[in-house]
């Protein structure tokens, strides 16, 4: 089986916001970040379909990924059902300021699962997702929403935890409940100097309140779907986890600039960690350089090898991994919401 999963970047760097906390600004910097030409989507359906694989998934994420404009994801997709055979998947992640009746449309006849960038209510929203004048984008969301509710497109909310979102998990909870939001992504924020931060005690209380919220709710028969809940029950059933932080491992997908770069991971998007270009013979081939970036993931430090958990844990996100990439900085944090949890995880894995 050779499934390939690729990130594609088609407006770059690009985006309509600025949010404080975004990680993607300084990787961006610097280059020239321009709409994917027709010559580079090419050349990446040209490499995809030359790989032969047995099925493919794309991620459309950016900056922001619809400032390509329909037009662009309406020719990719017709250039990828001419040219590729496999079974093939479309996701895009968005703040969702662009969407309209038009693409809401485009996303459900092409089967799209979107993920929409919303960190909580309106105070907890404007913490730090804001347009480039200051304003906040709170309400254009929630309408950009009913629009994929009006047009039945799938999708899921995601939200950024810092120490202050962490704080107000119970409230942003109870209002993605209160607008029946039944598929949750918390993502934990990602260190860029920018005076946020996410400390170890937070996201333990975080993962504790979250999983208490999530538990209580599930014991009423109201499920709801928090995708690192899903993938820890899914462990414990003995499956794959879907999320590549949690696997142990990187090397899951190609990050594809709207250039053409490629990239392992999308938080590695730097020179240093170039892979090649989709204008190379076989970019999607392991090569030497891919195979260091994976190889560094698989250390672990030595007190995970007697660590009750590492089979849940799997190190982290080699992101978040100190120290040559042995200690994660959540360590505690996950041993501690394991030993909180666990029991109530193990118990509903068995019941299923």
């Amino acid at each position: 089986m050779k499934n390939l999963v690729l990130l594609v970047k088609p407006a770059a760097g690009l985006c309509n916001m600025n949010c404080r906390y975004c990680f993607y600004r300084s990787a961006s910097e610097g280059r020239e970040n321009k709409i994917m030409s027709e010559e580079t989507v090419r050349a990446l359906i040209n490499r995809v379909k030359e790989f032969s694989p047995s099925s493919l998934s794309v991620m459309f994420q950016g900056g922001e990924p619809t400032l390509a404009g329909l037009d662009f994801f309406e020719r990719f997709t017709e250039k990828i059902r001419a040219e590729i055979s496999a079974p093939v998947s479309y996701s895009l992640q968005t703040n969702a300021l662009l969407i309209d009746d038009a693409f809401a449309r485009f996303f459900k006849k092409n089967g799209f699962l979107l993920g929409v960038s919303l960190d909580g209510g309106k105070k907890t929203n404007d913490r730090y997702r804001l347009d480039k004048n200051g304003n906040s984008v709170f309400p254009r969301i929630l309408n950009a929403v009913s629009v994929l509710e009006k047009y039945g497109v799938d999708f899921n909310i995601l939200s950024v935890i810092d120490d202050e979102n962490a704080a107000d998990i119970k409230s942003t909870y109870a209002y993605f409940r209160k607008h029946k939001f039944s598929f949750l992504q918390f993502i934990p924020y990602i260190d860029e100097g920018c005076g946020v931060s996410l400390s170890a005690e937070s996201y333990e209380m975080f993962l504790k309140k979250s999983f208490d919220l999530w538990y209580d709710d599930f014991a009423k028969g109201d499920y709801v779907s928090i995708r690192h809940i899903d993938n820890y029950i899914n462990i414990l059933l003995g499956r794959q986890p879907e999320s590549c932080a949690m696997c142990g491992t990187c090397g899951h997908y190609f990050v594809v600039e709207a250039n053409g770069d490629i990239y392992p991971c999308d938080f590695y998007c730097k020179n240093e960690f170039k892979l090649g270009s989709v204008f190379d013979e076989k970019p999607f081939l392991l090569n030497e350089k891919h195979r260091a970036f994976i190889d560094e993931s698989l250390i672990i430090h030595p007190r995970c090898k007697d660590c009750k958990y590492y089979a849940l844990c799997r190190g982290g996100c080699k992101r978040d991994r100190e120290n040559g990439f042995t200690a994660n900085k959540y360590c505690k944090a996950y041993y501690n919401f394991f030993e909180y949890a666990a029991p109530r995880m193990l118990a509903i894995a068995k019941s299923l």
